[in-house]
């Protein structure tokens, strides 16, 4: 773009100069065929080259070529022949008029536009005091609004094009920003999905290694149940990937909420973990993150109880209370950590759940319960708070 950018403003350039030889060639001949001149032809010449030659720096510079065509129009005048049978020299004056306005702020446009007109009335006054208003609104006004109006265009049109380029990187970023939370949100899912039910397989893969002799039935309910939770764990999973692969594959059934944490409770108890869930109050309509962030917030905790419990037992308690959803997690085991604090244990699942119950304008809680255990404890707004 730079590079376009820079082309463009040579190739100006390039004009201006080409203009500059043509008004040269105009200026010089308008000097050999004047009639009745008044002084050499040389200074005339001479003269009539310094003005034409100034138009090269009508757009870096504006007010020079209006300064050395003013100063070279009087001087044209008094030493050599009457500028209105000079042609070229005229006509300069009505091009320097509308360059000043076309490439120039206001306050150097207006000092060019009085510059050209005083000079036209002071040739007028010289040659025809009869008529002044007239040659200075055709030879100075008139193409000082045209440049002006033309100025204006430009500077709308490239105001647009520059809007219109903003808000499409504003687009792209935000685009870009879209897919960055749209992959975090599939990692935290992943985990949530992985983590749960992972530990559930694993556990009851070691308890049926144990039993396998000794209590075969044992053994089979446990392989039913490694069965049962990696069907579910490949749902899930098709569900989550679902929109990558779109077209593709089974029908899948809405992301989980808290109308399937009995599910999930029943999985964990049969798992090992004996759990009693409490639900109160009357769920009202919530947002779907909302709902979503509670389950996997139930889900998180009950895997790292049991990975953590050593044998203990758990108590989910959710309530709906006001415009608030309030989940409880309790164990009286050890918890993850020497402390009980899912930092010290690696653990990054409740720490992306703390980001996540923020997110949605709740607070998240979680460490060792005073007397022994773990609690993780949340409050998640139902209301404006929730949709933030």
């Amino acid at each position: 773009m730079k590079r376009l950018r820079r082309m463009t403003d040579r190739d100006r350039l390039r004009v201006d100069y080409v203009l500059a030889g043509l008004f040269l060639v105009a200026g010089e001949l308008s000097i050999v065929t004047a009639e009745d001149p008044g002084g050499p032809l040389a200074v005339g010449m001479v003269l009539a080259a310094i003005t034409s030659l100034s138009l090269a720096w009508r757009r870096t510079k504006p007010l020079v070529p209006v300064f050395v065509l003013g100063v070279g129009a009087v001087a044209i005048s008094v030493v050599y022949a009457p500028v209105p049978d000079i042609t070229g020299v005229t006509v300069s004056l009505i091009f320097v008029s509308y360059s000043v306005a076309a490439n120039s702020d206001q306050r150097e446009a207006f000092i060019g536009l009085g510059v050209i007109a005083g000079v036209v009335a002071g040739l007028c006054i010289a040659y025809t005091p009869t008529d002044i208003a007239f040659p200075v609104g055709i030879f100075a006004v008139l193409p000082w609004v045209i440049g002006r109006a033309l100025r204006n265009n430009t500077l709308l049109a490239r105001e647009l094009a520059e809007k219109a380029e903003r808000l499409e990187h504003a687009r792209e970023d935000e685009e870009r920003r879209a897919v960055g939370a749209e992959r975090a949100r599939v990692a935290r899912e992943l985990h949530d999905v992985l983590a749960h039910n992972l530990s559930v397989m694993v556990i009851q893969a070691s308890a049926a290694r144990r039993v396998v002799e000794s209590r075969p039935e044992a053994a089979v309910d446990a392989a039913d149940l490694i069965q049962r939770t990696g069907r579910e764990t490949l749902t899930e999973l098709r569900h989550l990937f679902g929109p990558v692969r779109k077209g593709e594959g089974e029908a899948l059934s809405g992301t989980p909420g808290l109308d399937h944490v009995e599910s999930l409770v029943e999985r964990a108890r049969a798992a090992g973990l004996p759990v009693e869930l409490t639900i109160e109050g009357r769920p009202p309509q919530m947002p779907a993150g909302v709902d979503t962030t509670g389950y996997r917030l139930v889900q998180e905790a009950l895997t790292n109880s049991l990975k953590y419990g050593g044998g203990a037992s758990a108590q989910v308690n959710v309530r709906y209370e006001g415009w608030d959803l309030v989940i409880e997690v309790l164990d009286d085991g050890p918890g993850p950590g020497t402390n009980g604090s899912a930092v010290d244990s690696g653990g990054h699942g409740l720490l992306g759940m703390r980001e996540r119950v923020e997110l949605y304008g709740g607070r998240l809680e979680a460490g060792r319960r005073r007397g022994g255990g773990f609690a993780v404890r949340a409050r998640l707004p139902l209301g404006q708070g929730a949709l933030a």
